[in-house]
């Protein structure tokens, strides 16, 4: 049986082969991502590092600590969405917190972390920005269990 994802395109749930990234809708879109080598994806990412996420967050995800657990974790997890038990490549796997990581009390602690695709990711951070801006918004964050983030992230996939 051949392996199978969904298309990487936010909101697309056509199925593809894995050796694909987009389905061929949105292929044309993303002919840039595709030519972009890996030299060069590790330099805007280093890049990214350097301008745009803060300094203890970047050395807190550069630590051999963290690689250890995140490392952990993708195996107990399988290489699984926690969302949808899809399996997910390896450059699309983010292991994530579920409270997040400036809020918990221990960043390495494995009960507070799950696998989620890059587009998952996306959206359930979007989600946290939305909800760190409303009142109290911190400390709604610091009680999201997973059910309640499975439930809000599975309402937004859908739309």
């Amino acid at each position: 049986m051949a392996k199978v994802h969904q298309c990487g395109e936010l909101r697309c749930h056509r199925v593809i082969p894995f050796n694909q990234r987009y389905c061929d809708i949105h292929a044309p879109l993303h002919k840039h991502y595709a030519k972009v080598s890996h030299k060069d994806k590790l330099q805007a990412y280093k890049i990214y590092n350097r301008t745009q996420r803060d300094e203890v967050a970047n050395s807190f995800y550069h630590d051999s600590r963290w690689t250890r657990v995140r490392n952990y974790v993708a195996n107990r997890d399988m290489y699984t969405s926690a969302l949808t038990g899809n399996a997910i490549p390896d450059e699309q796997l983010i292991v994530d917190h579920i409270i997040p990581r400036r809020l918990c009390d221990n960043p390495l602690d494995v009960s507070n972390l799950w696998c989620l695709s890059r587009k998952e990711h996306l959206i359930k951070t979007k989600l946290e920005e939305q909800i760190a801006q409303t009142n109290n918004g911190d400390n709604k964050l610091k009680h999201m269990t997973r059910p309640i983030w499975i439930k809000y992230l599975k309402e937004r996939i859908k739309k």
